[in-house]
């Protein structure tokens, strides 16, 4: 069946062109005499009226004439955009189709290749960055062993046993791959992640130099799947991403997230730290989950902003853990958390409910000018080490039921806050421990 449109415009064509004809013919007169109403002319007037009627009816017909060539070049050069688009979608298919091809190959110089590839089709094609993002995080999950040169400075024993034994339950990786070469892929992979998931703008003073990145090479919206990934001296700093997950990943080395902003959901559980884990300043603007994650070396969370729920129940911290200057706007859990070295919480802001039920801080606890809004719950945690509540801030009452001091502690609390109390210590702006250790037979359950 014949399009209505382009039937309507045979027609009317068809129409035009006839009147035309006729205008030009003997209907010049008709027109003159009927439209123009012009009569009685004679001669050399009646012959200069005809040219002038027959002139005007040709001017109108290549203006109409115009317009159509106008009208008909559009819509080729609309076609024509089309069909350019569709071949570039094409060639853009094909070059991602082999590019996600060269990672599979066995020859790192080609791995490499490919992964720039795919960098530039990304860059050029916004359409596509979230599903190279998706490609490259799912080649850093690939199974991986570090080469043993990898075990370097201040890697711990207690890390080096845990690596190892997470190594023989993960699958065996690829064959024919130098692991020296691998992680050079796997860097480049991490670096072209962070670079374009940096936006324009400088650290603060203070922070490491860093270059900053143009504006239209940053990669807004990013979803970063990383779950499981083995990922090397990671350098995530001051980068942004729409959610994040990390659950169950292996971080050897250097693990730097300061200034890192998640607008939702960033995921953690079960991950490992073998170095140290930077994240100072980080914002969190959904949930945080940390839950049974493992920091061999020094965890730094100092000004971290958590805008939503954290959870940190049962993380081990081997080496210090600093939450100094930390905000939490939602619940902050640590139930069960072992914290191996000092736990610094001092001037911490708690919005909602903290959870330390169950802890257990084996090195100093500092909480001191720490604020908490809500109910805080110390209830079964240990404190082993130096422990100081000095001018912390309990607009709730505080519960310490069935805590343990194994050492001295100290508590205290700002003036004028009112029904500030632990249970079994009594009241906050006038219990304090010695400074001087316990006694062997006076140590027990507060």
């Amino acid at each position: 069946m014949r399009d209505p449109a382009k039937l309507a415009l045979t027609v009317a064509g068809l129409v035009f062109l006839t009147g035309l004809v006729w205008v030009l013919g003997p209907g010049a007169l008709w027109v003159l005499e009927h439209i123009d109403g012009v009569g009685g002319l004679a001669g050399k007037d009646l012959a200069a009226a005809i040219d002038a009627t027959r002139g005007r009816a040709l001017t109108v017909a290549t203006g109409t004439a115009a317009l159509v060539a106008v009208y008909y070049t559009a819509r080729n050069a609309d076609t024509a955009r089309r069909t350019f688009q569709l071949g570039e979608r094409g060639h853009d298919t094909d070059r991602y189709g082999k590019a996600a091809e060269q990672l599979g190959h066995a020859q790192a110089p080609v791995r490499l290749a490919g992964l720039y590839a795919l960098e530039r089709l990304a860059q050029n094609n916004p359409a596509l960055r979230q599903t190279i993002a998706d490609v490259i995080s799912a080649y850093l999950r690939m199974p991986y062993h570090p080469p043993r040169e990898e075990e370097r400075l201040r890697r711990i024993r207690a890390a080096q046993r845990a690596y190892h034994a997470r190594l023989a339950r993960r699958p065996a990786p690829t064959q024919g791959r130098d692991p020296h070469e691998e992680r050079q892929v796997r860097l480049t992979a991490q670096r072209i992640l962070a670079d374009h998931l940096r936006p324009h703008v400088l650290p603060p003073r203070g922070r490491r130099a860093r270059a900053a990145t143009p504006a239209d090479r940053f990669w807004p919206g990013i979803r970063l799947d990383l779950t499981g990934a083995t990922l090397i001296d990671f350098d995530f700093q001051d980068c942004r991403a729409t959610s994040a997950r990390f659950s169950d990943a292996l971080f050897w080395g250097d693990a730097v997230f300061r200034g890192a902003r998640f607008e939702q959901e960033a995921e953690f559980g079960a991950a490992e730290f073998t170095g140290p884990a930077r994240f100072g300043g980080a914002e969190f603007g959904g949930r945080a989950g940390f839950g049974d994650v493992a920091f061999h070396d020094d965890a730094e969370f100092g000004g971290a902003e958590f805008l939503d729920n954290a959870w940190f129940g049962k993380a081990r911290f081997s080496g210090d853990a600093g939450f100094g200057g930390a905000g939490f706007a939602g619940g902050a859990g640590f139930a069960e958390a072992e914290f191996g070295g000092r736990a610094a919480f001092g001037e911490a802001k708690f919005a909602g409910r903290a959870d330390f039920q169950g802890a257990m801080f084996s090195g100093s606890a500092r909480f001191g000018k720490a604020g908490f809004a809500q109910s805080a719950e110390f209830g079964g945690a240990v404190f082993t080490g130096r422990t100081d509540f000095e001018e912390a801030e309990f607009v709730r009452a505080a519960g310490f039921g069935a805590a343990t001091l194994l050492s001295d502690a100290r508590f205290q609390v700002r003036r004028g806050v009112e029904q500030a109390a632990t249970d079994g210590v009594g009241p906050m702006s006038t219990a304090h421990r010695s400074p001087e250790p316990l006694p062997e037979e006076e140590r027990g359950q507060v």
